[in-house]
């Protein structure tokens, strides 16, 4: 008879809803909408109050949001994308959704972000013509962004946030201080509110952008590509025609519903008290950490803001440690906690390999030394010590 698996008692991330939560879902459950509702423009508005975007796109998944944004660009097989391979599949894959090629920049070993120098080395290459740039702020961690913008630009290229992991992050330049969000130094940002990120509908996404034509077009392919406004139709059958509408392109049904709205909106309220949480808690975990060997915890932010602190993911020199990193990860769920790892290369995965190219050492350094441990606002600082007693346990037996 095997010996079934530990409970585990503290998941790398674990969703917080509340009784508030449930109380505006269940208003939004009551009301005459289930889906194109009143809730979906609520939420939509305080995205833009909050993160600063002029114009928010509120749809079913991250996936989705990049999705829309990379069509609204008019990726395609001439209009090619580069990203990070350290960041989930989406990211790549959506772009591949539009026929788009892809290429991956380097990445910093350290933080895990693509950095200018590595995005040069990608234009320096001219793998195909190059129409954007889409930056993952790995963790939470926001990247350099006005530089990558720069780089971007010279090439004619447009920079993307892929921000899923960091709303509610910001950074400072000369110019001030920027909202991730706000869109000072890119065409538009793209967020998840997955049930474990910061800001939860279950399943959700959406788009921040400063342009309002761009936002036009993300809002009509969110709906199957439908014009119901008169100025833009090409063929009315007459004058006074209130059911008509037309498709010129092709769209999605990318529309997120009444009851996720509802749900996100109220998550969003408490956006700034789950970060300074995250925050709390990430300072917690560098004090317990410090002096556990073959183990680094994560570079300081250069500021405070520039860490949303989605993940807290250490570095472990796992041959240093003689151990394998499946080793260290089952040793520590029989222990209760959970790990997991952030991200397997996504220029490493089969269907890449005809656009990855040979080598990405900064990546690969990243990849081989990282692991994230538990982070989420309702563990407790005595959470934090059983954790890291397990790591500095299962690391120097």
């Amino acid at each position: 008879m095997t010996t079934p698996p530990a409970a585990i008692l503290y998941p790398y991330s674990r969703p917080d809803v509340t009784e508030a939560d449930l109380d505006m879902v269940r208003q939004a459950a009551s009301s005459r909408f289930l889906t194109q509702g009143p809730f979906v423009g609520r939420f939509e508005a305080a995205l833009r109050t909050r993160l600063g975007g002029r114009h928010a796109i509120v749809c079913n998944s991250g996936t989705a949001a990049l999705h829309l944004i990379y069509m609204a660009l008019t990726l395609g097989p001439e209009a090619g994308l580069v990203t990070t391979p350290l960041t989930f599949l989406a990211t790549a894959n959506a772009a591949r959704m539009c026929g788009a090629p892809v290429a991956f920049a380097d990445t910093d070993p350290t933080t895990g972000l693509m950095t200018p120098e590595t995005l040069r080395q990608v234009f320096r290459q001219k793998p195909f013509p190059v129409r954007a740039v889409a930056v993952v702020h790995l963790g939470g961690r926001v990247a350099e962004l006005p530089r990558l913008a720069a780089v971007a630009a010279e090439h004619g290229a447009v920079l993307v946030e892929d921000a899923c992991h960091a709303p509610g992050a910001d950074y400072d330049t000369t110019e001030g201080r920027h909202p991730v969000g706000a869109c000072a130094h890119s065409v538009a940002a793209a967020f998840s509110f997955h049930a474990i990120k910061h800001i939860a509908m279950g399943e959700g996404g959406g788009v921040l952008t400063n342009d309002p034509a761009l936002a036009e077009r993300m809002r009509t392919l969110r709906n199957h590509g439908m014009i119901r406004d008169r100025d833009h139709w090409i063929a009315p059958p007459e004058d006074d025609s209130p059911w008509y509408y037309e498709m010129h392109r092709l769209g999605w049904n990318y529309r997120a519903d009444e009851l996720a709205c509802s749900l996100g909106l109220s998550q969003l309220a408490r956006l700034d008290e789950n970060i300074a949480r995250r925050r709390a808690l990430a300072a917690t975990y560098d004090r317990l950490l410090a002096d556990i060997p073959h183990l680094s915890p994560p570079p300081a932010p250069p500021s405070p803001g520039a860490n949303a602190w989605h993940l807290y993911s250490v570095a472990i020199d796992f041959a240093a440690a003689k151990l394998s990193r499946g080793r260290v990860m089952r040793a520590l769920a029989r222990r209760g906690i959970g790990t997991q790892v952030h991200y397997i290369p996504v220029s490493s995965q089969p269907y890449y390999q005809n656009f990855a190219p040979k080598a990405l050492p900064g990546a690969a350094q990243y990849y081989q030394r990282t692991l994230s441990i538990p982070l989420y606002p309702r563990l407790t600082e005595a959470d934090q010590e059983v954790i890291a007693n397990a790591l500095r346990e299962v690391l120097t037996r």
